[in-house]
């Protein structure tokens, strides 16, 4: 997978509970680059946790393209 700059990346885990007759929604979602992690019973609270996160963390830059190893792959490491 390769991000995009600005492109944040969140896990998002759902589930059904049955108190007595009725059927609740509630999740987990993880914010990846901070670890933070929040739960939640509706969908509100899932939005607010993603424009929370994604307004603390900076954005991705991309590589510098001096850091790339063009034909040097492996270049100083023992094989």
């Amino acid at each position: 997978m390769s991000l995009r700059r600005g492109d944040q990346v969140f896990v998002v885990r759902t589930w059904l509970e049955s108190p007595g007759d009725t059927r609740t929604m509630r999740g987990r979602i993880d914010h990846v680059a901070s670890g933070r992690r929040r739960y939640f019973a509706n969908f509100g609270d899932l939005c607010d946790f993603i424009v929370t996160a994604q307004a603390a963390t900076p954005a991705i830059e991309p590589p510098d393209a001096s850091d790339d190893c063009d034909g040097d792959a492996g270049a100083g490491r023992p094989e």
